[in-house]
């Protein structure tokens, strides 16, 4: 069962690069949203989906705001995630080129555990977010 807690979040202090509700081209979060996506800070207090594989993420999109709109990102605790390949429990995970989580290779940012086990891309899982990512 994926679960949420206890969780950190940056709230109401951060916004939207691009649309994350209804994108023209669908992302791989919850009915094609950003939701559940891992983000970085791309200016001062704007985040914008990671997608560049196992670099440094800020946290994870816990809604789907519009371009503009208050991103909530949960960026410490245990947080769902979606992933972009099969994961087994326990093995630390990176970015995929999609905001996706993936099993993490030795020359990359780690941004969390998983903490439940997933037979393929797009499942969502709960993961202990690493902060700062390691």
């Amino acid at each position: 069962m994926t679960t949420e807690a206890p969780l950190m979040k940056d709230g109401a202090q951060c916004v939207a690069a691009a649309n994350y509700w209804n994108p023209a081209s669908a992302l791989y979060g919850p009915q094609g949203s950003g939701q559940f996506l891992l983000v970085f800070l791309s200016g001062p207090r704007t985040v914008t989906l990671q997608t560049t594989q196992g670099a440094l993420c800020y946290g994870v999109l816990q809604n789907a705001p519009t371009l503009g709109q208050a991103a909530d990102v949960a960026i410490s605790g245990i947080t769902k995630v979606v992933v972009g390949a099969a994961v087994t429990a326990g093995q630390e995970l990176m970015a995929d080129t999609n905001g996706r989580a993936i099993t993490q290779t030795s020359t990359n940012r780690k941004v969390g555990m998983a903490l439940e086990s997933a037979a393929g891309a797009n499942a969502i899982i709960s993961m202990l977010i690493y902060t700062p990512n390691g």
